[in-house]
């Protein structure tokens, strides 16, 4: 994988810093860009003769300028013949282009940027990149809405979006659209109000060499904070303003230019073409090459194309990397035929503008690929199922009626309304059920749980603890290491604002009077659960069995068939749900097991807000300073059987640890925030290296650790979770100045970046070392079976992230903004090996419990690894009142103390969201199909059009909850059952893992 080069500047000790420059130090472009209080001005020809002369600096007037908003209805509002430009972070920001045709064959020397400041709040560090999009500055003020001027939303309103795409602005800046930028720390105001910005050598000549159509200006600072003491003084997104080229001409923005040396020498054409059609996608390829150098002293900066003879837009083209580095370009948006060969020519352009020969490509598109889902029985998608007996009634349990259902469905206690409505014989007939022949018929993988519902309803109260149920085969499959396992419990009734309804799933058996009490009520109608494990060695074909229900003295016999299909699904997860949590009880260990049962991963914060670890969740740490190591005898002790597996030695996926794990190491541990942190907003300035070299040693420890016991299975995530909001109660009651979680200003992002980089680096030294220690089992750090340790941050506004995070980040949880911005996210997850989850909410539990799959599975045809329900851990509340971030419900002994766990019927959910993910992929590999192309196909199958609901106070940082308002359950049995008789067919053999969440070695 290659790491793109970064196009940013680094700002240290005053002095302005770029990385991964792309301009020969012996003959840098500097210019100065400037809002300044200039009178006279040079006439273009005048300065083209300056420019030629070589003298001085030349000044270049702002020819257009406006500022666009993000925030609500003003994303539709021009601001072009506005007094002012403004800046306020990543809500609004500003446009101004100037003529650099003067500065074509000239290496530039430096730039700066003068801005005449107005109001109260002075611009403090200023980003100032190119755009990727030719955009109209408009006539409007006021966040005018009048037609031809440049929004947020559209480079002219309201028929040109920025992207060809569709896509706003973010798609054409800040490194995105093969844009380019850099940073730096405005001059504080003179007496006049005027300031003064470095500006990045690189970021002008784009613009001159046509590589970009203008300059962006953003607020990099963001909101401001302080403290005095104990007190702590948040000031959220100040807005900060300068003078436009409409204010007067005196205080209009221009550009100072001071030129180097001559170059007129073009750059050499790109070597090493190459194309791949982007299968999956039809009409789309990758081409990549090889960045040529610069035959003159300018340096290559970019490429220009044409295919068959048409000029690419620019947003399509990537800046030049380093000099014999591989760059890529994504053919897209297009209209091409699917299949078609089309012939490209890319010349390298340097930074003084010349441009070089062309090389040319032919490239096949990605072809058309058909998917002919494999849907079986009457319940296809848009079809009906086969009507009942009209003869038929339902078994009946003394004066009850029995009937079985989909696991999923809500029975109101009282009502015995259905949640979601169901069709009105789906008591009688169902594809898992038919009351003529009292059959429940079932299909499952080996490896696979599968379950129904057994509703018993009335018209007298149904007591639910007399209730009995038990399954026995008798078709010779119970020997053991061959039998199907079965399970049973009870659906508990919790209070919600539509009265009692079931949600945790009580075992039913001797613990079950640790259950708390149910609500009052006339109920009705009461169900049981039941759930079979199809073991790995179990036979392929039909299982028969009785199934019995008692009802105090009353008995009945329901006959179950269970087809086993001849295949199995995975061990090691496919798709991710992670259960996320803040803490656990004492008898943890349940928690785990109860979410490996369910083919989900729990995940426990080991840390609060306040940078505390919880007890016994981080090694002892043993000295300070350079010889400081962790005592590993107690962490091991706790957490060593989650990550060798031994703790689910028994559990149908024996022996696999938890698929993630986070690392205690944050901004507090294993070195304090007191005492280190010296204030200030950007974190690479804000501490002693004392303090990096610890975060160094610790992630280096960890990985060595995990190396020396084979722990190479598990996510082991570096991961920041807190936020200064927390501080507003008193500078100590957090611990973090930055929001690490759910990044905002570019600051945030910063401060990730300075902790993803000492994470890497303690890695890295640990991958140069060998295996050390008794009990190591691996040679040498550098082979496959190195720790999974992976930095992982969650992002809730990904297109802000800029390419800061660009082979550092390699776990992104990213928030329902994927589904507006997807190619932000996914491009950077096919380009630089990033996993990547969507965090969000489960239904509440007034509503349908479908929502867990068809979340998983709208995620899974987006592109997404996996799903992260942000709180899952109930309290002994939750069983008293409803509580809809309740997937595990706590049970406490006569004593208090905790009892073991119980299944919220929505965990379930999550877990048959799972297994069809796994069904799509299995599927997807035996037929050769590309993942994007099944995705598509299931999508328009399923329905699965999900869409993001609030379920807090709203805004972004809400993890909110996707819906699938016209997801099809029917459609979906239907495709599962299709899919599993296919690869029963083809027998395919079985596989522990399908997919490696493996991400690559990163260098910081």
């Amino acid at each position: 994988m290659v790491r793109p080069a970064l196009f940013h500047s680094m700002v240290a000790a005053g002095n302005l810093r770029w990385r991964g420059s792309l301009v020969r130090r012996r003959s840098i472009l500097i210019v100065t860009l400037a809002i300044a209080g200039a009178t006279a001005t040079e006439s273009p020809e005048a300065r083209a003769q300056q420019a030629q002369r070589g003298e001085g600096e030349l000044r270049l007037e702002t020819t257009r300028d406006a500022w666009v908003s993000q925030v609500g209805s003003e994303a539709d509002g021009n601001n072009g013949a506005s007094p002012r430009l403004k800046l306020k972070s990543y809500q609004e920001m500003s446009l101004l282009d100037v003529d650099t045709a003067p500065l074509r064959g000239r290496v530039i020397e430096a730039a700066t940027l003068h801005v005449r400041q107005v109001g109260e709040s002075p611009l403090l560090r200023i980003t100032v990149g190119g755009v990727g999009a030719e955009w109209y500055e408009g006539t409007g003020t006021s966040y005018s809405t009048d037609p031809g001027g440049a929004t947020f939303r559209c480079r002219r309103h309201p028929d040109l979006p920025w992207s060809i795409g569709g896509g706003d602005l973010c798609h054409v800046i800040l490194g995105n659209g093969g844009t380019n930028w850099g940073n730096a720390d405005a001059t504080s105001p003179d007496a006049s109000g005027w300031q003064s910005i470095a500006v990045r050598p690189a970021v002008v000549a784009a613009r001159v060499a046509g590589l970009s159509h203008g300059f962006l200006l953003f607020d990099d600072t963001g909101s401001e904070f302080s403290h005095e003491g104990g007190r702590f003084k948040l000031r959220l997104f100040p807005n900060r303003f300068a003078f436009s080229k409409d204010q007067n001409r005196a205080s209009a923005p221009y550009l100072m230019v001071r030129l180097g040396e001559e170059d007129r020498r073009p750059p050499s054409p790109p070597t090493g073409l190459e194309s791949l059609p982007f299968e999956g996608l039809p009409g789309e390829a990758i081409v990549s090459w090889i960045t040529p150098k610069d035959e003159g002293p300018a340096g290559t900066l970019g490429f220009v194309a044409t295919l068959d003879g048409k000029v690419l837009p620019r947003e399509l083209i990537p800046l030049a990397g380093v000099a014999g580095g591989r760059v890529e370009m994504h053919l897209r948006d297009l209209g091409l035929e699917a299949g078609k060969s089309v012939t490209l020519a890319i010349s390298a352009v340097d930074a003084a503008g010349n441009v070089g020969p062309a090389a040319r490509v032919t490239a096949r598109l990605a072809s058309e690929h058909p998917v002919d889902l494999p849907f079986r029985g009457p319940a296809v998608a848009g079809g009906r199922r086969a009507p009942p007996d009209p003869r038929a009634g339902l078994p009946r349990l003394g004066a009850a009626e029995v009937a079985v259902i989909d696991e999923l469905v809500k029975v109101h206690p009282e009502t015995r309304r259905m949640i979601p409505p169901q069709p009105a014989d789906v008591l009688l007939n169902s594809p898992i059920w038919d009351a003529a022949s009292r059959t429940i018929r079932l299909e499952a993988a080996r490896n696979e749980l599968v379950a129904f519902q057994v509703l018993v309803r009335g018209e007298s109260p149904i007591p639910s603890e007399s209730l009995k149920i038990g399954l026995k085969m008798t078709d010779g499959q119970e020997g053991r290491g061959r039998a199907v396992e079965a399970t049973f419990g009870r659906y508990h009734l919790v209070p919600t604002a539509d009265g009692p309804l079931p949600d945790p799933i009580v075992p039913l058996g001797p613990d079950s009077d640790r259950t708390p009490a149910e609500p009052a009520g006339r109920f009705l109608a009461r169900s049981l659960h039941a759930e079979l494990y199809v073991p790995h060695e179990a036979t392929a074909g039909t299982h028969r069995g009785t199934l019995t229900i008692e009802l105090g003295r009353d008995r009945l016999a329901l006959a179950v068939e269970l087809r086993v299909w001849d295949f199995s699904l995975p061990d090691h997860l496919s798709f991710l749900p992670e259960m996320n949590s803040y803490g656990l009880a004492k008898d943890e260990i349940d928690y785990y097991r109860l979410a490996h049962r369910h083919r989900t991963v729990l995940n426990r914060l080991p840390y609060n807000q306040r940078g505390e670890i919880a007890d016994g969740c981080a090694p002892t740490l043993v000295g300070d300073g350079p010889d400081g190591r962790l005592d590993w005898t107690a962490w091991d002790r706790r957490f060593g059987p989650l990550l060798d597996g031994s703790a689910f030695a028994d559990l149908p996926r024996k022996g696999v640890p938890v698929e993630c794990f986070y690392l205690p190491i944050h901004e507090n541990w294993p070195t304090p925030m007191e005492g280190n942190y010296r204030d200030g907003y950007w974190a690479d300035r804000a501490f002693p290296e004392s303090y990096r070299r610890a975060l160094v040693r610790s992630s280096r420890q960890f990985a060595e650790h995990f190396r020396d016991r084979g722990w190479d299975d598990t996510l082991f995530q570096g991961f920041l979770n807190n936020k200064n909001n927390f501080k507003e109660p008193g500078w100590s009651r957090g611990s973090s100045p930055w929001l690490l979680d759910e990044p905002a200003n570019f600051q945030d992002f910063w401060a990730l970046r300075y902790f993803a980089r000492a994470f890497h680096e303690g890695i890295n030294q640990a991958r140069a070392r060998e295996g050390k220690g008794e009990g190591a089992k691996i040679p040498h750090a550098g082979m496959r079976g190195f720790p999974r340790m992976v930095f992982r941050a969650d992002i809730s506004r990904p297109q802000w992230r800029r390419d800061v995070l660009d082979g550092l980040l390699d776990d992104m949880v990213v928030s329902s903004a994927m589904r507006e911005y997807p190619r932000l996210v996914l491009d950077r997850k096919r380009r630089l090996g990033e996993i990547v989850l969507e965090y969000g909410s489960t239904n509440p539990i007034t509503a349908s419990n479908w929502q867990p799959v068809s979340w998983s599975l709208d995620a899974w045809t987006l592109g997404a690894d996996g799903v992260v329900p942000w709180q899952t851990i109930g309290t002994a509340g939750s069983w008293r009142q409803a509580d809809e971030l309740a997937l595990f419900y706590p049970r406490e002994s006569a004593r208090g103390r905790g009892a073991g766990v119980v299944p919220s019927v929505r965990l379930k959910a999550y877990r048959r969201g799972q297994q069809d993910v796994e069904y799509l992929t299995l599927w997807a590999r035996r037929q050769g199909l590309p993942r994007q192309a099944v995705a598509v196909a299931a999508r328009r199958a399923l329905k699965l059009a999900g869409t993001r609901r609030a379920t807090e106070a709203g805004g972004v940082e809400d993890a909110g909850r996707i819906d699938a308002a016209g997801f099809d359950p029917d459609a979906l049995r239907a495709l599962r059952s299709g899919i599993g008789e296919a690869l029963s067919r083809a027998h395919p053999a079985p596989e522990a893992r399908l997919i490696d969440f493996r991400t690559p070695p990163r260098e910081p």
